[in-house]
């Protein structure tokens, strides 16, 4: 069993601890309703109908996977996340199987940390001079940006102080303003002396 991208501790706010096989089936009962009442579409839509004048939802921003609530920073969980969480948690064997996936993402992810080997989707390799430089960009310095094929026509920049602090490696990765497509950009630094 490989772990969800959100964590089922998370959903039904229980501590993830060595100690998580200790949790009773009423105390996952307990934090599932709680989820449940939590997280109810009316209460969205509640929160929802007070919308500002620039159209955002007041108290609420919505993510590109999810409303969060501003207030509380909770992140709005969809009934069937809430049930599977519960289902898995509540079962023994499950959750011995789902504890030992999310242990071993763990490890992994923080391996990956470590190296520097964090995978980033859609990556594609350029050099800056594939960039077009905007010279003129305030008091920032130099600006260098590139369009994306999510349509934002500046999605990809770095500044002249970014590029400083990637100096030594002579490469730096940038995500896209408007969607989940990275851009590594090789640079190399000429020596004024």
């Amino acid at each position: 069993m490989s772990p969800p991208q959100t964590d089922y501790y998370q959903i039904l706010s229980l501590p993830y601890t060595s100690s998580s096989a200790d949790l009773s089936k009423q105390e996952i009962k307990i934090a599932y309703h709680k989820a449940l009442l939590k997280n109810h579409p009316d209460k969205a839509r509640a929160v929802a109908r007070d919308t500002d004048l620039d159209g955002s939802i007041s108290g609420m921003t919505i993510s590109s996977t999810r409303p969060v609530n501003k207030a509380s920073g909770h992140r709005i969980y969809t009934i069937d996340e809430i049930t599977t969480a519960y289902k898995t948690l509540s079962d023994s064997t499950l959750r011995a199987e789902y504890d030992r996936a999310l242990r071993l993402d763990r490890l992994k992810a923080a391996e990956r940390e470590k190296t520097g080997d964090v995978f980033h989707t859609g990556l594609e390799i350029v050099d800056l001079e594939d960039l077009v430089c905007d010279e003129d960009d305030d008091s920032r310095g130099a600006c260098w940006y590139r369009g994306c094929r999510c349509g934002d026509e500046r999605g990809f920049q770095v500044t002249e102080q970014e590029l400083e602090k990637e100096a030594d490696h002579g490469e730096i990765v940038v995500g896209c303003r408007g969607c989940s497509l990275w851009l590594k950009v090789l640079f190399a630094v000429e020596d004024d002396g």
